[in-house]
């Protein structure tokens, strides 16, 4: 698995379809579905001549690489009308209620540890600066931020990021100083 970021990737996504409320006929499910299966095949995957998109009003494909289960279930679940019915309304539910909380403010991360900048490792690459933190899932560089991502959160002296190897999450505090961050 090559996922960094910590969403669960929706089964449009991972099949590499759009999200309408257009009905996707049985013979475009069947495309997605082999062109995801051959995307994602460790042997096939590096292959330069598989076509990149299935048309041209199909999203960009991507870097991420699906199990062949979640390719199977995305599949199953989006080719029965009944259950993409439910998945369809689940979906947007979950959409909904994501929007909302971004709008306010009120966002969950399980796990949440709160620590000062001063306590993760530093590392410089060139002009820039990078600080990190290991995780108890194993990742030594699991927490990462970089000099970037700090300068955008400059305003509330905070930032979250989540753990690159789990579910974990940190709060970062740091305050800038007259000659950088600190």
């Amino acid at each position: 698995m090559t996922r960094s970021n910590q969403i669960t990737p929706d089964y449009y996504e991972i099949l590499n379809l759009q999200f309408t409320s257009a009905t996707l006929t049985k013979q475009q499910l069947k495309i997605a579905y082999h062109k995801a299966l051959l995307t994602n095949h460790p042997d096939k995957a590096a292959n330069p001549d598989l076509p990149t998109s299935l048309s041209a009003d199909q999203p960009p494909s991507h870097n991420t690489t699906y199990t062949i289960d979640e390719i199977t279930t995305a599949y199953r679940t989006l080719s029965d009308p009944q259950l993409r019915t439910e998945y369809d309304r689940a979906l947007r539910l979950d959409r909904t209620k994501a929007a909302e909380r971004e709008k306010t403010g009120a966002v969950f991360h399980t796990g949440l540890e709160v620590v000062d900048l001063e306590d993760l490792g530093c590392e410089e690459e060139g002009d820039s600066a990078y600080w990190y933190r290991g995780c108890r899932c194993g990742d030594e560089k699991g927490f990462l931020v970089t000099e970037r991502d700090l300068e955008r959160e400059v305003e509330h002296g905070e930032i979250v990021v989540g753990c690159r190897g789990c579910s974990l999450w940190m709060k970062i505090l740091f305050a800038v100083e007259e000659d950088g961050l600190s």
